[in-house]
């Protein structure tokens, strides 16, 4: 009698195949050159230009949204999320009560949907930076870069969240690194930081290879 697989190692089955889909682009010396290392992302956002048209995309309970008002004071903060899962189905009310008053001011805007849908309806060059930490999959982060290059400025910085092969405790595969490699290779993008996190769920930070300059130092100073 032929013994059926488990569901363990079914599961693990699926996550090889699906990890080796991945593309596996092999970056260049420009496209790492110059780029820092850094303690944690709350170092990242230090580094991030003050007073900017910002996205946050993947918003849940607005944690990291209060950590970039308070660092880097943007001057407009669009929050893109879809609060659709169960996990995070709460966390839109919780944004609208936590950030009351920058709602109410301007400072924040609630942009709920899909991120790929979202990001669509912005203007070419309208970001001057944008984060994003949203399924981290390959497909959904390969799309998200694709309109990202669209609507950043072309001095702007395109920074996010879980720059690592996946979650071992779910366990889930992330495709973050393969997307952000194959995209500095395909659009003209290179490394500005990474952060080096003990935990494993690193954050990282792009420029252009060839920024037109002016759009960033027009933002009011750095946080």
């Amino acid at each position: 009698m032929t013994e059926l697989p488990d569901a363990e190692d079914t599961g693990r089955a699926a996550r090889r195949a699906r990890r080796s889909a991945h593309p596996k682009p092999q970056l260049q010396t420009r496209h790492t050159e110059g780029a820092v290392l850094l303690p944690d992302r709350f170092a990242l956002l230090d580094r991030m230009p003050g007073g900017c048209i910002v996205a946050e995309i993947g918003v849940a309970f607005g944690d990291f949204t209060a950590e970039i008002l308070a660092r880097a004071r943007p001057r407009r903060l669009h929050l893109i999320d879809s609060w659709e899962s169960d996990r995070y189905a709460s966390g839109l009310e919780q944004v609208r009560m936590r950030f009351a008053r920058e709602i109410a001011a301007g400072t924040v805007q609630i942009d709920r949907g899909f991120s790929t849908e979202v990001l669509a309806r912005f203007d070419q060059g309208y970001f001057d930076w944008v984060y994003f930490d949203s399924d981290h999959s390959y497909e959904t982060t390969a799309a998200e870069l694709a309109l990202c290059d669209r609507v950043v400025a072309r001095d702007g910085l395109i920074a996010g969240h879980d720059f690592c092969t996946g979650n071992i405790i779910a366990p889930v595969v992330y495709g973050v690194i393969p997307a952000v490699h194959e995209f500095c290779l395909t659009r003209g993008w290179r490394y500005d930081a990474v952060t080096l996190e003990s935990h494993g769920h690193f954050s990282f930070c792009l420029r252009r290879l060839d920024p037109a300059p002016g759009r960033i130092e027009q933002c009011a100073g750095r946080a």
